[in-house]
């Protein structure tokens, strides 16, 4: 009868290679996956059948890959995802990738390792090939919050573009024209399309960009802050601004406060995303609802149904930010 060393010997690669292969518990590339398959037909191998039943313990589950978790957005994801798991009776196995390549990868070979057939993955550094080929190894993976050509039909995302361009046109409305905008620092999807929607609008209506009006941040409060100095040393002629997100605004609008400069009486601010955050900040913060709860529900459940064979999932699942209009936007004050 073959062995596990036999099998290895054949494909020339090691017996923790076949092991990965076998159980199904790390990415292993598709060039070294098809060379391990071979040696296994050809060698007729066997699975030990309780190693089998090790490997299969946690079929039930349901892997999340997300974020930093102490972001209201990520604890967002991950507390609508845990709704569905319950729901199912699955178990949620959760791993953060903190927006780095490294850990994005080792919290997907984790999830594997851990029998995660179906997973819902928020990753923004792993590049498209590799997220493919992951994709190839696991049918039922659903990507949140981005998408890919090749997988739109395991993609959820909300469409940034159109979303910035709507707080863009909002601002333009109530009489504003010199808007900067407040980004993120890291080279992901979200900061590209919203950036992208904030120059459709400004375009659009005939409105200069100009680039010191574009400040990059890291995305979090402390990068809102940081912000709100930049902005008036850097470009004191705007009067409003549109937030990567709600956690800047909050810090942006703080900074404001601390420098003497009211909102929105002197400088409007609408965020993205609408957290809990945005409702009890003073003033109550407009903002771009984020269908973040919708889009985590209808992942999970994507990726629980993707378990079944025979499952055909709709083509494309897009979703739409909405204005959610508070305290934070006035019309501008007139020149004296």
């Amino acid at each position: 009868m073959a062995t596990i060393k036999d099998v290895a010997q054949l494909a020339g690669v090691s017996t923790a290679t076949v092991s990965r292969v076998i159980n199904q518990s790390a990415y292993v590339e598709p060039i070294t996956l098809e060379r391990v398959q071979k040696a296994i037909k050809t060698l007729n191998y066997q699975r030990d059948a309780r190693a089998s039943a090790l490997a299969s313990r946690s079929n039930n589950s349901l892997g999340l890959l997300t974020g930093n978790l102490a972001d209201p957005y990520f604890a967002l994801i991950a507390k609508h995802v845990e709704e569905v798991a319950r729901l199912h009776k699955s178990q949620l196995v959760v791993v953060s990738g903190g927006h780095n390549a490294q850990h994005e990868k080792e919290g997907l070979d984790y999830l594997i390792s851990q029998g995660c057939e179906a997973m819902v993955v928020h990753s923004k550094m792993l590049d498209n090939d590799l997220l493919l080929r992951y994709s190839a190894q696991l049918p039922a993976m659903v990507l949140i919050n981005r998408t890919i050509a090749q997988i739109s039909n395991r993609s959820v995302w909300v469409d940034n573009r159109s979303g910035a361009a709507e707080s863009v046109r909002y601002l333009i409305e109530q009489g504003h024209r010199k808007i900067a905008c407040v980004t993120s620092d890291l080279p992901i999807e979200d900061r590209t399309d919203r950036l992208a929607g904030y120059k459709d609008a400004m375009q659009a209506a005939n409105l200069p960009v100009e680039p010191h009006w574009i400040i990059n941040q890291p995305f979090s409060e402390q990068g809102g802050e940081i912000a709100g100095k930049q902005l008036l040393t850097q470009c004191p002629e705007i009067t409003a601004a549109v937030t990567f997100n709600d956690v800047m605004a909050a810090g942006l609008m703080a900074s404001l406060h601390e420098q003497g400069i009211k909102v929105p009486e002197d400088i409007s601010i609408v965020g993205f995303d609408d957290v809990l955050l945005a409702r009890y900040l003073y003033p109550r913060l407009t903002t771009m609802h984020n269908p973040v709860a919708e889009m985590s529900a209808h992942a999970a459940n994507l990726a629980l149904k993707l378990k079944k064979s025979g499952y055909v999932p709709p083509r494309q699942h897009r979703f739409d930010a909405r204005l959610v209009i508070r305290q934070t936007v006035s019309s501008p004050k007139l020149p004296i």
